[in-house]
């Protein structure tokens, strides 16, 4: 249950309120095409896709050094990749973690270990990447609903039928 004051304001919103005042900080739309995102000097640092959860990109040597407190916190996830976390947005307490960490997101994405390195897109965008599995309720509509029954690539398990069968 959210404890964001007279109930009106998502927690998501009530970080983005936070964070859009800083010096560089912009609100532009995510990179991942779901929700909103933060800015600083020209990388998207936080992705608020709902009023529940955010995104912060700490990067994968931040996370490397950091990801065995944020995960007995209780609080925040590790996303695929390595570079993304995700914090749960419950409480004032979860609110304020997400704004501490948003700090540390900027630091990372200024470091010099950031330049030239790829970072993984947010655990929004991974299901649309090329060769990924289909997102759940999506069925239908790959290669099986033209008519075709889809092979398994080499190294990977055949998913099983659909409810209604093979395709």
């Amino acid at each position: 249950m959210a404890t964001g004051g007279s109930g009106t304001t998502s927690n998501a919103g009530r970080v983005m309120a936070r964070l859009r005042g800083w010096p560089g900080m912009s609100v532009v739309r995510a990179d991942c095409g779901v929700g909103v995102a933060l800015s600083a000097g020209g990388s998207q640092i936080i992705h608020l896709h709902g009023g529940d959860e955010a995104e912060l990109c700490l990067t994968r040597p931040v996370v490397d050094r950091l990801g065995g407190a944020l995960r007995e916190s209780g609080r925040v996830s590790i996303r695929p990749g390595g570079d993304w976390v995700a914090v749960r947005l419950d409480t004032d307490s979860d609110v304020a973690m997400a704004v501490s960490l948003a700090s540390v997101a900027i630091k990372a994405a200024a470091g010099p270990a950031r330049a030239g390195t790829r970072i993984a897109p947010c655990a929004v965008a991974a299901p649309r990447r090329p060769g990924r599995a289909e997102r759940p309720g999506l069925r239908g509509a790959g290669a099986g609903a033209r008519g075709r029954a889809s092979k398994p690539r080499a190294g990977r398990r055949p998913r099983p039928a659909g409810p209604s069968g093979p395709a």
